[in-house]
């Protein structure tokens, strides 16, 4: 009984084949074939000198070509630019903010809070348009006003106990920081 390799699947594919088409068509003839040649029913076929292959071939490994990345596309039109009204608006939140926490300064300080305001609703409304950045800013903003002018009338009305606008504080800083340092320069 000849057994057929594994480099020749396609004779045990046709010899197989072959076998059910025996069996197909009768058994007898089969079973007299087999009695006569002294062996079992298995047909056996001469190998041509074509089919068999010198070297074992390998599987074929599959390498990807190196992708350069693509070049991202950069947006089109002009660089975003800050708001101008957002920036003046934050200075002069930050100046009246800084002028209320003086005291003395409060007046000044509620008018600049509302100078203040009324610049970032107008960096707002700029940061709107296309190209226009600096909302953080222009929030930042309004907040610092809005809050000067509230921190300033509660100055200016004297509901605050630990400064009004008779008091001084930044005077009261400096007075303070010249008798720490006094000694020590």
């Amino acid at each position: 009984m000849r057994i057929p390799s594994l480099t020749r699947r396609g004779e045990a594919q046709r010899e197989e084949e072959a076998h059910a088409q025996g069996k197909a068509e009768g058994r007898a003839d089969e079973r007299a074939f087999g009695r006569a040649a002294g062996r079992t029913a298995v047909r056996e076929r001469p190998v041509a000198g074509d089919e068999t292959p010198t070297e074992r071939i390998k599987p074929v490994e599959r390498v990807e070509p190196r992708r350069e990345p693509e070049p991202v596309a950069e947006p089109l039109g002009p660089r975003p630019r800050s708001s101008l009204m957002a920036t003046l608006g934050l200075i002069v939140g930050v100046v009246g903010a800084l002028a209320v926490l003086t005291g003395v300064l409060a007046g000044y300080g509620i008018a600049a809070g509302g100078l203040a305001t009324l610049l970032a609703v107008g960096g707002i409304s700029a940061t709107r348009r296309r190209h226009v950045a600096g909302r953080t800013e222009a929030m930042l903003a309004l907040v610092l006003g809005l809050g000067a002018v509230v921190f300033g009338i509660l100055v200016v009305t004297d509901s605050l106990a630990w400064i009004s606008t008779a008091s001084d504080k930044v005077g009261e800083l400096r007075d303070w920081l010249d008798a720490q340092t006094v000694d020590r320069f």
